[in-house]
């Protein structure tokens, strides 16, 4: 919760910064980026806070909508030793995440969005039985597979620099659907920095 409460205050800042500091140079490129209708992104604060390496693509077909796709990959050694023994049921071990972006500002290098999204993950759950030799109680731990989907929505901001180069910020949540060995929510956070061609 403290994450998503952090980004969330990040979220704010950027957009008043970006309210109170627009320039008219930014409407001089406008007809620049509306040109180019491809992105490729990297998550740098998941790759920075928890060694995981998102790459999103994004195609626009119009000025307003877009449609994506997100590939998040978790490193999975860093994590395995802690996951036996802490109390984190489920780790992840991988997420595919097509999108749908809705455009809500006017300007097109300095823009609000509303996504939808479909989050196809999986990873590992654990189950803790505890048993009785006839002595003393001890904990089995089993790990087994999952995969599941979740639907979801995200709010984003995002913001140019030249007339190529980008910050993306989203903030989201979705709810897995199939698997009861998945977890209940599947967050969408992410600070990208890209690139549009």
């Amino acid at each position: 919760m403290k994450k998503i409460s952090c980004l969330f205050a990040l979220f704010l800042g950027f957009s008043a910064f970006s309210q109170t500091n627009e320039k008219p140079i930014n409407d001089s490129i406008v007809p620049l980026v509306l040109s180019k209708k491809n992105e490729i992104k990297l998550d740098a604060l998941n790759l920075i806070a928890n060694g995981r390496l998102g790459i999103s693509y994004e195609r626009f077909l119009n000025k307003n909508v877009s449609v994506g796709v997100t590939g998040i990959v978790f490193n999975k050694k860093s994590k395995t030793d802690d996951f036996l023994t802490d109390d984190t049921r489920t780790l992840i071990d991988y997420q595919v995440i097509p999108y749908v972006r809705y455009a809500m500002s006017k300007s097109a290098t300095n823009l609000y969005y509303l996504e939808g999204f479909v989050n196809v993950n999986g990873g590992e759950f654990k189950e803790l039985t505890t048993l009785n030799n006839g002595s003393a109680d001890y904990v089995v731990v089993t790990k087994n597979d999952y995969n599941d989907v979740a639907i979801g929505g995200s709010i984003g901001y995002k913001l140019y620099f030249k007339e190529s180069f980008l910050l993306d910020l989203t903030v989201g949540i979705g709810k897995n659907l199939f698997n009861e060995d998945s977890p209940s929510t599947v967050a969408r956070l992410g600070i990208n920095l890209g690139y549009r061609f």
